[in-house]
């Protein structure tokens, strides 16, 4: 399994609406480093916590991305709550 699920991580929902304070529109593109990089501060500092640092980078590598290039964040909190299934 590439991503494990984040086990007593919070309801999907609420990952969605914590994404939706850094980007209210859905807008942000997956290659604006600036959000990433304040996303993936949080993950690591905040509530329960990623731990190691390659977790998260391991979530970004299998971010979901729409057709226009914009992170998919409801598949995104799928996987952090779900883990994903696919195989290396």
């Amino acid at each position: 399994m590439l991503v494990q699920a984040h086990w007593g991580t919070d309801p999907e929902e609420s990952i969605l609406n914590a994404f939706k304070l850094f980007d209210p529109a859905g807008t942000v593109n997956k290659d604006d480093r600036s959000l990433l990089l304040q996303v993936k501060q949080l993950l690591l500092t905040q509530a329960e916590k990623f731990s190691p640092a390659e977790e998260v980078e391991r979530v970004f590598a299998v971010t979901p991305i729409d057709v226009s290039g914009n992170i998919d964040y409801r598949s995104l909190c799928y996987i952090i709550t779900h883990g994903d299934e696919k195989e290396d």
